[in-house]
C-alpha cells in the first residue's frame, strides 16, 4: 500500500465510521437511493470524454468492490484490488452509464435485502485501506465515495 493510500484511508476511517454510526441497513439503503437520484441525472448528462468514462468506471469498480466485500460477511474476501469489477478499457459511455446505474440498484436492494435478513449488521470485513468496516460501515462507505468524487464528472 502507498503512502498516499495509507494517508486517504487514515482520514476517510473516521469519517465513514462516523457517519454510519447509528444508523440501520434500511436507512442506508434510502440514503443510497437519495444519492442515486442526485447522482444519475449527472452520470446521465455527463460528456463522453477520457475524464469522465473514467470517473465513471473508477466509481462502477468501486460500487461492485465494496458490495462483493459487504455481502461477504460471513466469509471475509481477503483485501483485493477493486480493479477487477471495473468495466474492460474502452468501454463507452453508455455501457459506463448503464452498468453504473445497475450497481447502484442493486446495492440498494442488497442493503434492504441484508436489513430483513438475519445479518449482523457490526460484522467485520477488512478495507485494504481503510481497515476494518462493518456491514453497515460498507453501505455508508459505497454511498460516501460516489458523492465525494461528484466533482469529478464535468458536463
Amino acid at each position: 500500500m502507498s503512502l498516499l493510500q495509507r494517508l486517504i484511508g487514515a482520514a476517510l476511517r473516521p469519517r465513514v465510521k462516523s457517519k454510519a454510526r447509528g444508523k440501520t441497513l434500511e436507512q442506508l439503503a434510502d440514503e443510497l437511493a437519495a444519492s442515486r437520484d442526485y447522482l444519475m441525472p449527472r452520470v446521465m448528462a455527463a460528456r463522453d470524454t477520457p475524464g469522465n468514462r473514467e470517473a465513471i468506471n473508477h466509481w462502477l469498480g468501486i460500487e461492485r468492490w465494496s458490495l462483493d466485500n459487504a455481502l461477504s460477511w460471513e466469509h471475509p474476501n481477503e483485501p483485493q484490488s477493486y480493479r477487477r469489477f471495473r468495466l474492460p478499457e474502452g468501454a463507452s459511455l453508455a455501457e459506463l452509464q448503464r452498468a453504473f446505474a445497475a450497481a447502484r440498484e442493486e446495492t440498494i436492494a442488497a442493503a434492504r435485502r441484508l436489513a430483513r435478513a438475519d445479518v449482523n449488521p457490526a460484522a467485520v470485513v477488512v478495507h485494504k485501506d481503510l481497515g476494518p468496516l462493518s456491514v453497515t460501515e460498507w453501505f455508508q462507505y459505497i454511498d460516501d465515495h460516489s458523492r465525494r468524487e461528484v466533482v469529478r464528472l464535468r458536463r
